[in-house]
C-alpha cells in the first residue's frame, strides 16, 4: 500500500513538474512575442532596409527555434553560424500571428516569416527576405491586406536595360503551409502561371485546369460540397502590368455555371461551361481582386489530362 501511494505521489509531483515548464515556457515566449511591434498591412522590406535597420532589440535562439526551423535557416546561414535574431514586426488575424524576424551573421542578413496559432505553435515558416551578393540586383518582400506574400527582383544590365522576377505564396491555413500562386523567374518571362490548388481532389467532371495562355489560368477542383467548385483564377495582360487573383468557392447554379458570391464581398463572378470551354465574366465588383483596366472575363480552355498508353510501359526482364 505504501508502494503504491508513493508511486502515486511521484506522478503527481512530475506531473506538476511539466506543468511548471509548460507554464514557464508559455510565460517565456509570451515575453519573447511581446517585443514585435504590431503594424499594420500592407508592409515592405527592401534589403537596402534590411541592411540599414539598426534595431538592437533580440530574441533568444530558443524562442526562434520553436518559430523557424533549422532547414530554412542553416540553408542560407549554414550549420555552424552564429545568428542574432531582432524582431521588426508583427501582424495579427483571428486565427494566427504573422512575424517578421532579421537574422544576422556578421555581414549576412536575412528576414524570416513565421506564422503562429494563438498559443505561439508554429504552423508555417519561410524565408521572406534573402539578399544576394550581386550588386546588380535589389530585392524587395511584402506583404498586402489579404496577407499575400510578394518577392521581387530586380536585376540591372545596364543604364536602361532592366529584368525582374517574382514569386507570389500565400498562407494556406488547410494544408498549414505556404502554397505557391505564382513563380516568375528572374529572366524567364515565358514562366507559366501556377495553381496553388493543383494538388486538391478533381473528381468532378468539370475540375482541371482551363486555359487562355500561358499566363492565363482558370483551375478548378471539388468543393466541400457536392454543389461547390474550388476555383483559382489568375489573369495577366502580355506586358505583366496588370493582373487579376482569385481563390474562392464557387457555387453551382446550373448544371452549366458556377458563381462567386460571399458575403461582405461586391464582387459577382460567373463561370459558364460549354463543352471543353469556360467563360468567365466578372458580373459586378470585382477590383479587388485585378488591376484598373483588366476585369477578369475571358474563355479558357481545358487542357487534357496526361495520360499513359499501355503499350508504353515495358515489363521490367526478370
Amino acid at each position: 500500500m505504501f508502494r503504491q501511494v508513493l508511486v502515486f505521489a511521484l506522478l503527481c509531483a512530475f506531473a506538476a513538474c511539466k506543468n511548471n515548464d509548460k507554464e514557464k515556457e508559455e510565460k517565456n515566449t509570451s515575453q519573447e512575442t511581446s517585443r514585435f511591434k504590431l503594424g499594420e498591412l500592407p508592409y515592405q522590406l527592401s534589403d537596402t532596409g534590411l541592411q540599414k535597420n539598426t534595431d538592437t532589440t533580440s530574441l533568444s535562439s530558443a524562442m526562434v527555434t520553436n518559430l523557424i526551423p533549422d532547414s530554412i535557416k542553416n540553408g542560407f546561414f549554414g550549420k555552424q553560424a552564429k545568428i542574432k535574431y531582432t524582431p521588426l514586426i508583427q501582424f495579427s488575424q483571428k486565427k494566427e500571428n504573422y512575424y517578421v524576424i532579421k537574422a544576422s551573421s556578421g555581414a549576412k542578413k536575412a528576414a524570416f516569416l513565421a506564422i503562429s496559432d494563438q498559443d505561439n505553435r508554429l504552423l508555417a515558416s519561410y524565408p521572406f527576405l534573402l539578399p544576394d551578393a550581386d550588386p546588380n540586383t535589389s530585392q524587395t518582400s511584402a506583404i498586402d491586406k489579404n496577407f499575400t506574400v510578394t518577392k521581387s527582383i530586380t536585376q540591372r544590365n545596364g543604364a536602361d536595360a532592366s529584368a525582374e522576377g517574382k514569386e507570389v505564396v500565400a498562407y494556406d491555413a488547410a494544408e498549414k503551409k505556404f502554397s505557391l500562386i505564382l513563380l516568375d523567374p528572374l529572366n524567364e518571362t515565358t514562366s507559366e502561371a501556377v495553381s496553388p490548388i493543383d494538388t486538391f481532389p478533381k473528381t468532378n467532371k468539370l475540375a482541371g485546369d482551363y486555359w487562355m495562355n500561358k499566363k492565363n489560368l482558370v483551375s478548378i477542383r471539388d468543393g466541400r460540397y457536392n454543389n461547390q467548385l474550388m476555383v483559382y483564377i489568375h489573369t495577366e495582360n502580355a506586358d505583366g502590368d496588370c493582373k487579376g487573383e482569385l481563390r474562392g468557392e464557387f457555387l453551382m447554379t446550373s448544371s452549366t455555371t458556377a458563381t462567386y458570391r460571399q458575403g461582405g464581398d461586391p464582387c459577382v463572378l460567373t463561370l459558364t461551361f460549354k463543352g471543353a470551354n469556360v467563360s468567365m465574366n466578372e458580373e459586378k465588383g470585382c477590383g479587388n481582386y485585378r488591376g484598373l483596366d483588366c476585369p477578369l472575363t475571358g474563355t479558357f480552355t481545358k487542357k487534357k489530362a496526361q495520360s499513359v498508353k499501355p503499350n508504353s510501359i515495358k515489363p521490367k526482364r526478370k
